[in-house]
């Protein structure tokens, strides 16, 4: 009895050597994939500088403080103007 425990053992040990394992097959291949990556849409020179501060200009005379406040307001508002032009043409529609 086990001489034939044995025999079949061997046998079985050999017919597991005998069949040929089966590999995955490796394809190589090149897949285009398209990854959104953020690209300014402004050049920085076009960005408007902030005006100049007035502070020190300040007198305390109402009549040349209101002058140069102003002054000091419109160009804040082109700033202010060319700014939001910039950004419309960057958000999307």
């Amino acid at each position: 009895m086990r001489r034939l425990i044995a025999a079949s053992l061997t046998v079985l040990a050999l017919s597991a050597c005998a069949h040929q394992p089966v590999h995955p097959v490796i394809e190589a291949r090149v897949e285009r994939v398209e990854i959104p990556m953020a690209v300014p849409c402004v050049d920085a020179s076009d960005v408007p500088a902030e005006p100049a501060r007035v502070g020190e200009q300040l007198t305390g005379d109402a009549a040349h403080d209101a002058s140069i406040l102003a002054a000091l307001d419109l160009r804040l508002r082109a700033a202010l103007a060319r700014a939001l032009a910039l950004i419309k043409g960057c958000s999307a529609s």
